[in-house]
């Protein structure tokens, strides 16, 4: 190609952008399509999905997405439009699982997150619905849109009152008025579901009841949100226990094991014996073993991801010859998750690489980048804030 031909492909590439954002999709598509025979790369692709999918043919709009996707699997975009085309179609899970795979790449991007939050309130799982909606609250730009102060005000109003429950409900329990504890924890749970101790406290007055069914329900809430409460653990494995299901009981016995290490001398030699007592049970019966790894998968296909890495982590308690892969599954869905964290380490590492050659430009925007996923306050917010303003300082110079 020569600098004439490059040339001409720049020109037809400005005036098919231009047609574009003056929504004149038909002659832009035109474009995007002579273009293919010189010019294809994903970001053309993605512009010709685009187009299509405003001229109403959503089918070849997907065909063509999917294509910028397998050209450049980090093309955000993408699988933003993906999701979209699903939702329009009420296929939440396909739509949860694409702006999922495009906040890996991107985050930060407010309006990914918030359709996240609408999606999951759909399938009426709320602890998804309030992370999503405190993401958007984190990332979105304009803190005046209607928007924002929309869902600001109402997650704001609902932890509050969330909180205030919780504490009414703590009040009535120490008073022993159990039944008026039990409905406040319950309205807690019902204006914010972030707040383990609620559900904690819920499944005691169950399990105080005797019915340890509803117990462990309200317990598995209280994991969700706080795995490594080994109180929490430790209820579970005991409720199941009771409840003669001696596999989860075994779990939860050896996960309590882990935690608890020998800091309770008579509770951990209570814990191995019943252990003993239990694996040849368990062994005898595979079929409760498998039973977990189908819960998990079902809990993906439900784009429940922390309930997933729950029977994950139990199933490869039972079957330790699969743990390699089940841990390999439960970080793939922990970064669905949290994407934040693996964008923050691998800048953290460029930043110092950009830093060690004196790239300070480079290591700037590392940094910056950090700053804007981290919480404020954590040691990564806090190295970042210290190496941007040395990037700073010595730009300035």
């Amino acid at each position: 190609m020569n600098v004439n031909d490059a040339k001409n492909i720049q020109d037809k590439i400005k005036a098919a952008d231009q047609f574009y954002k003056a929504k004149n999709y038909e002659q832009a598509l035109n474009l995007y399509n002579e273009l293919l025979a010189f010019h294809a790369d994903s970001e053309l692709y993605l512009k010709l999905g685009n187009c299509y999918d405003l001229l109403d043919k959503s089918q070849t709009a997907l065909e063509y997405w999917q294509k910028a996707i397998d050209m450049d699997s980090m093309n955000s975009v993408a699988y933003f439009n993906i999701g979209n085309f699903h939702y329009k179609k009420n296929q939440f899970e396909k739509a949860i699982l694409y702006w999922i795979l495009s906040l890996i790449i991107v985050p930060e991007e407010p309006t990914t997150n918030l359709n996240l939050a609408v999606a999951y309130t759909f399938k009426r799982m709320h602890i998804e619905t309030f992370h999503y909606y405190e993401k958007f609250l984190k990332y979105a730009q304009d803190k005046k849109s209607q928007k924002y102060i929309e869902v600001n005000e109402k997650i704001t109003k609902n932890k509050k009152l969330g909180n205030n429950y919780l504490k009414l409900g703590i009040q009535y329990q120490l008073s022993n008025n159990y039944k008026m504890a039990l409905d406040a924890y319950i309205k807690s749970i019902s204006c914010c579901p972030l707040y383990s101790k609620s559900y904690l406290n819920i499944g005691s007055l169950y399990y105080m009841d005797k019915r340890y069914a509803e117990a462990v329900k309200y317990w598995r809430y209280a994991e969700i949100l706080d795995p490594n409460y080994s109180k929490i653990i430790s209820n579970l494995a005991v409720a199941y226990d009771l409840l003669q299901k001696y596999d989860y009981a075994y779990c939860y016995y050896q996960q309590y094991l882990s935690m608890a290490g020998l800091e309770a001398p008579n509770d951990y030699n209570k814990v191995v014996s019943r252990c003993q007592y239990l694996k040849p049970l368990v062994n005898a019966n595979p079929h409760w073993i498998d039973k977990h790894l189908e819960q998990a998968k079902n809990s993906m296909a439900n784009c429940d991801y922390r309930s997933a890495i729950i029977q994950l982590k139990n199933y490869s308690i039972l079957n330790p010859d699969d743990k390699i892969k089940c841990n390999e599954l439960s970080n793939k869905l922990n970064n669905y998750l949290h994407p934040e964290k693996s964008i923050i380490s691998s800048n953290a590492q460029l930043g110092r690489e950009s830093l060690a050659k004196n790239d300070f430009m480079s290591a700037k925007e590392n940094y910056a980048r950090i700053l804007v996923l981290s919480e404020s306050g954590s040691p990564e917010y806090n190295d970042a804030k210290r190496k941007l303003a040395l990037c700073l300082q010595n730009l300035e110079l």
